[in-house]
């Protein structure tokens, strides 16, 4: 769809009759484009890095910064949006300055790397920024691996030169879109922790370099290595806008693993005493059910393509809401006792088969995954634990 977009795009200021120049202004010979690249901050929004265009012309008085990473909070239904995936964001221009202000205050560094171009390269790339930047085109959908600040800036210079982007700069490895992330947030175990729960089986997916990119460091990696087909290096000179000053954040001491293996033994625990034993099931079905819930919402009710074909859906099951309260009632139904046993065969089945599952899964899963098995197994072997009623206390 990004292609198609820019393909529109370029058709409309080269091609259609009258379309082209699209901006009475030019630039001159000392006119330069470059693109920003700004380390990760310690915000989750800001832990990937960011990434955006810098058209700089003293001569002719222009000086704007492209950025496709902006949003309006003010958006009708902001949150629900954002969760489906149908959040638009869109491109906004600044100056160097404006733009530099957010980085100078959170302590971020901010790298140039001014592109190698000809006049009449530059002169395409800007004229193309003009119908970017046009009211009706500076909206899109974003998602974050596949259209984000980062590739539309690599699409658009794509398009519009002809790069060679080379060989793997990773010659040796083999990532995944899950794996790239971890370095971003591995200082943050709950913040992985819930980006395992969410992301299924596309996160899994092997990235090529054309995917990097979705990162702004690799991007600026990409860009160093890439060339013209004409053998010139696409960056001319790199250059340091503004150091790095901010401090990182340590790692919370108690990870998602140990935390779930000791919520694992006070479970195993609760077998001793029954009443406290089915209090606890019916608790811990009802919270897995609320996190199914999510997951489903986030696999069936949006539109982003990370969080479709979602294994963790096969044990954080939404209908655990339902029968966890069977659990309480002290009655062995048929259809709960059916249930239950289903829900214990894909418990065993996802333990013994971890090591060969299509999505990877957190670590910290498995002790929920064993926890929930051995409440199963309880409650399928146990003697029912019968709430007392009025009359029997008589």
């Amino acid at each position: 769809m990004k292609k198609i977009s820019l393909l529109i795009l370029l058709f409309a200021v080269f091609v259609i009759p009258g379309a082209s120049p699209v901006s009475a202004q030019h630039l001159s010979d000392g006119a330069k484009i470059s693109l920003l690249t700004a380390s990760p901050g310690d915000e989750l929004y800001a832990a990937f890095g960011h990434s955006a265009l810098w058209v700089y012309d003293p001569v002719s008085d222009i000086d704007e910064v492209y950025n496709w990473g902006t949003f309006d909070f003010d958006t009708p239904n902001f949150y629900l949006k954002f969760l489906q995936g149908r959040l638009l964001y869109k491109l906004s221009v600044t100056s160097i300055n404006v733009f530099l202000q957010e980085y100078r205050y959170g302590g971020r560094a901010v790298y140039e790397q001014e592109l190698k171009l000809s006049g009449e390269e530059k002169e395409r790339i800007y004229q193309f920024l003009q119908v970017n930047r046009r009211p009706e085109n500076i909206h899109y959908l974003y998602d974050f691996f596949y259209d984000n600040c980062a590739t539309r800036i690599r699409d658009l210079v794509d398009e519009l030169l002809e790069v060679d982007w080379g060989p793997d700069p990773h010659p040796h490895e083999e990532r995944s879109f899950r794996d790239m992330l971890q370095p971003y947030v591995g200082h943050m175990p709950w913040i992985t922790f819930g980006i395992d729960i969410l992301l299924g089986m596309p996160a899994d997916k092997r990235a090529t370099p054309w995917h990097y990119m979705f990162l702004p460091d690799e991007m600026f990696i990409a860009f160093q290595h890439a060339r013209h087909s004409d053998g010139r290096l696409l960056v001319r000179s790199y250059n340091e806008l503004l150091p790095e000053r901010i401090e990182r954040g340590t790692t919370f001491p108690v990870t998602p693993t140990w935390a779930f293996w000791l919520l694992f033994a006070a479970g195993c625990l609760t077998l001793l005493r029954k009443r406290v034993f089915m209090a606890f099931s019916m608790t811990y079905f009802f919270l897995l059910g609320l996190l199914g819930l999510l997951v489903f919402f986030m696999w069936f009710l949006s539109d982003h393509i990370a969080t479709a074909m979602n294994l963790n859906l096969l044990w954080a099951i939404p209908t655990h809401l339902y029968f966890a309260f069977k659990i309480r009632s002290g009655k062995r139904e048929k259809l709960s006792v059916l249930y239950f046993r289903i829900v214990l065969f894909l418990l065993l089945a996802l333990l013994v088969l971890w090591p060969f599952l299509p999505q990877d899964l957190h670590p910290a899963f498995f002790p929920v995954i064993a926890l929930a098995a051995v409440l199963v197994a309880g409650n399928s072997f146990l003697p029912r634990y019968k709430p007392q009623t009025e009359n029997s206390q008589r």
